[in-house]
């Protein structure tokens, strides 16, 4: 079974697009929602990812089924990254976490099965990790 998708956050290149402009723009939240493009909003959250600064991207949530075979590379995460949400099940566990997390992990244990395996689901609109490209 490995790992399946089960959730995301809607619109979430609009999520953390907006939650980055929202720092720096005195526009109302619904100019903000609507003035800029799809292609604008993908341009400016790689170049505020690409600059390091993750914590607009924690609006962006992504939830998994995972099978048991993960469990003990679970675990191991648990430790260092404590924004990881494990609930567990009959056959495995629930998993969710948020792009900081996710885009952290790539980089932090780029070796373990189920960075692998989540690397499948980075959204298209964040920048590749060094240890992907």
């Amino acid at each position: 079974m490995g790992i399946t998708l089960l959730s995301q956050t809607d619109d979430m290149l609009k999520v953390i697009a907006t939650a980055a402009r929202v720092c720096y723009s005195g526009l109302p939240l619904e100019q903000l929602l609507s003035r800029y493009s799809e292609e604008e909003d993908r341009r400016l959250i790689k170049k505020v990812v690409g600059m390091g600064h993750l914590s607009v991207v924690e609006h962006g949530v992504m939830t998994f089924k995972v099978d048991d075979s993960f469990k003990e590379e679970l675990f191991r995460i648990m430790i260092d990254k404590p924004f990881l949400k494990i609930t567990e099940t009959e056959d495995g566990f629930i998993v969710s976490l948020n792009l900081r997390t996710m885009i952290e992990l790539l980089a932090e244990k780029p070796e373990l099965r189920f960075t692998k395996e989540i690397s499948k689901f980075l959204p298209d609109f964040l920048p590749k990790p060094k240890s992907q490209q």
